[in-house]
Order: structure tokens, then C-alpha cells, then sequence
């Protein structure tokens, strides 16, 4: 399983590294400057033919010397002639040992070469027998070192991105062999970069969960909350609900207790009808059902009868005795009595109006 994930890793990783070389291939594609080597040592052209200058025999510099300038970071073909190389077909093999071809190769090269492989620069053209597409014809291309050396000791400081062998009669490069350039490096670099880039994008993402989670628990939090005041606010509408019954009840009490007191405007109706023309108030005063009175009268014993009589009063007397007013015109008295309160709606007095001798 161990396997499996860091193949398929490794699988993804080089295939975006590849991709990305080709769109940086892509965006810097030029076409290669070319120096010839061998009879027109050290010519410098386009790849159109137009000469801008000359790397000298030795490879010790460049002329013009702004050249150099011109070359650095781009790409170069070396235009060798083609006794330079030497190209060989060597016997097929199966398809399934193209990962072991590099290796049956460089055996090969020192046995039909007069070359070691190690001093010598080669490509591997491979490609399926148009009859037997299970088999692969093998050729090789061999360049020795030492014919190249000095060139590429003079393009070395230039940090070139690619550098290839090239006969000059191979027009197409189908046979060009790289040897050198920035590529590999660059690749290398690209290649931690993207398993940086990878390793920050993944710790991105599951920085961004940890946060949308901890932002969602506070969400769920809140509603808590919420669920929870809105709990205590039912709790509170239902006990007031439950309570209506009794709040009811209480009011009805309060309605009672309204209606069995007679309203003020009505004592004062019954007062007034109640005493005789003699008598004439100066004070009044209603606490509860108790009425005090007081005032002038020429004939205050008839008072007490008359209240009582009326059926609005009851439990009526003196509560000082009567005192002789100045000048003779009565005399001074002062009357307390209880006020009967009107019948209920079914008819039936209070108990207390009911008592004998308290009504009319």
C-alpha cells in the first residue's frame, strides 16, 4: 500500500514537473544559435544563417565580446561535421527492457566504438520494428569528448539552457545529441518547488478546514444559545398561560369587590335625599364603607331615623355630642354610619344588610 501511494505521488509530481517545462519550453522557445565547429571553426549564426560573431579555436572568448551576453541563458547547437559522430544500429530487443536500455548501451558503446563510454557523449534513438511492434530497434550516436571539450569549456559560464551535438548535415536535429544546458537543473529546481508548493497548498487546506470548523462550532454555539432563550421565553409564555386561569379568578375578585361598593357619586346621591332641608354639611369623608359627616342642623335628632330609613346607610349615630351653634341658628353635630352596598347580580343583599334593625 506504501508502495502504491509514494509510486502514484512520485507518478503526479514528475508529470507536473514535465508539464511545467513545457509551458516554460513554450514561452521561451527560440530558435537555437549555432557554432560551427571542425573547418568553420567557431562561427557563430542564427538559425537563419546570419553571422554575429565568432568563439575563437582555443574556446578562451568570444568576438564581438558582447556576444556572450547574447548567448547567455539560451540555446546552442553545435555543428560538428559528420565524421564527428559515428552512428551504429545494434540489435533489437523486447519492448519490456526499455528500463534497462540505457545500461545494455553503454556496454555496447565500448564494444563497437573505439571509445570508452566515459569519453564519449551518445544518444539512444529507439523505436518499435514496424513488423513486431513488441521489439525495439536500437541505434546509438557517439561523440568523443575530447573533439568537443574546448566549446563547451567556453559556453560553460553562460548558464545555457540547452546545448546539443549536431552534424551539419542533420538539418532536423533528429540525431543531435545534449550534452549540457540548464534543463536538468532547472528541473530539479522545479521539482522541489512544486513538492514545496504541494506541501503548502496541502497544510492551505487543512488550515482553511480547521478554520471553517472552529467558525461552524461557534454557528452551532450561538444556536445553542439562541435555542436556549428561546426555550426559557416558551417556558415563561406557557407558565403565564397556566396562570391565566388564576389571574382570571383574581380579577373577577377585583371586579366583585368593585361592584359591591356603591360608587362615590351615588353616596352623595343617597346623602343628599336622605337629609332633611334642615340640615346643611360641612364636612364629609368616605374611608372604605364608612361615611363620617358632620355639619348644622336646627332639629339633629331626626337625623338618625332619616339615614337609616333611606336603606343606603346603616349602623347610623352620633360620634360627638351636639353642640349649640353661634347666633342660635341650630345646632353642631357629627354623624358616622356604614354604607350598604348594592345588591349582587342574583339579587340576594349582603349579610350585613340583611341583619335585623340595620335597614329600613
Amino acid at each position: 500500500m506504501l508502495n502504491t501511494i509514494r509510486g502514484a505521488w512520485t507518478w503526479f509530481v514528475e508529470g507536473l514537473v514535465e508539464a511545467l517545462l513545457r509551458l516554460v519550453d513554450a514561452t521561451r522557445r527560440s530558435a537555437p544559435l549555432r557554432i560551427a565547429l571542425g573547418d568553420g571553426a567557431g562561427e557563430v549564426t542564427t538559425a537563419g544563417g546570419s553571422r554575429l560573431g565568432r568563439l575563437s579555436g582555443e574556446g578562451s572568448g568570444f568576438s564581438p565580446p558582447d556576444l556572450a551576453r547574447r548567448l547567455s541563458g539560451g540555446s546552442v547547437d553545435l555543428v560538428i561535421p559528420d565524421g564527428w559522430m559515428q552512428r551504429r544500429q545494434l540489435e533489437p530487443v523486447a519492448v519490456a527492457s526499455r528500463p534497462f536500455l540505457d545500461a545494455f548501451v553503454r556496454h555496447q558503446i565500448e564494444r563497437i566504438t573505439p571509445w570508452r563510454v566515459a569519453d564519449a557523449h551518445y544518444r539512444i534513438l529507439d523505436r518499435p520494428l514496424p513488423d513486431d511492434p513488441a521489439r525495439l530497434a536500437v541505434a546509438v550516436a557517439v561523440v568523443p569528448k575530447r573533439l568537443v571539450a574546448e566549446p563547451l569549456a567556453a559556453l560553460q559560464p553562460l548558464h545555457l539552457r540547452a546545448v546539443r551535438l549536431r552534424c551539419a548535415g542533420d538539418v532536423a536535429g533528429a540525431h543531435a545529441i545534449p550534452v549540457g544546458g540548464g534543463r536538468p537543473q532547472f528541473a530539479a529546481r522545479l521539482r522541489a518547488g512544486v513538492v514545496w508548493g504541494l506541501a503548502a497548498l496541502a497544510l492551505a487546506v487543512v488550515g482553511s478546514v480547521a478554520v471553517c470548523e472552529w467558525q461552524a462550532s461557534l454557528v452551532r454555539d450561538d444556536i445553542d444559545a439562541q435555542d436556549a432563550v428561546l426555550a426559557q421565553r416558551k417556558a415563561v409564555i406557557a407558565r403565564a398561560r397556566r396562570g391565566g386561569d388564576a389571574g382570571s379568578e383574581a380579577a373577577a375578585g377585583l371586579r366583585a369587590l368593585r361592584d359591591g361598593r356603591k360608587p362615590a357619586v351615588a353616596v352623595l346621591d343617597a346623602l343628599a335625599a336622605a337629609l332633611p332641608d334642615s340640615a346643611h354639611l360641612s364636612a364629609l369623608s368616605i374611608e372604605a364603607d364608612r361615611l363620617t359627616v358632620a355639619g348644622l342642623s336646627t332639629a339633629p335628632s331626626a337625623l338618625v331615623p332619616a339615614l337609616e330609613t333611606s336603606g343606603a346607610f346603616a349602623d347610623v349615630a352620633f360620634g360627638a355630642a351636639t353642640t349649640p351653634a353661634e347666633g342660635g341658628i341650630g345646632d353642631r353635630f357629627s354623624l358616622e354610619m356604614r354604607i350598604v352596598p348594592p345588591r349582587s347580580d342574583h339579587g340576594v343583599s349582603p349579610p350585613d344588610a340583611a341583619r335585623p334593625g340595620t335597614g329600613p
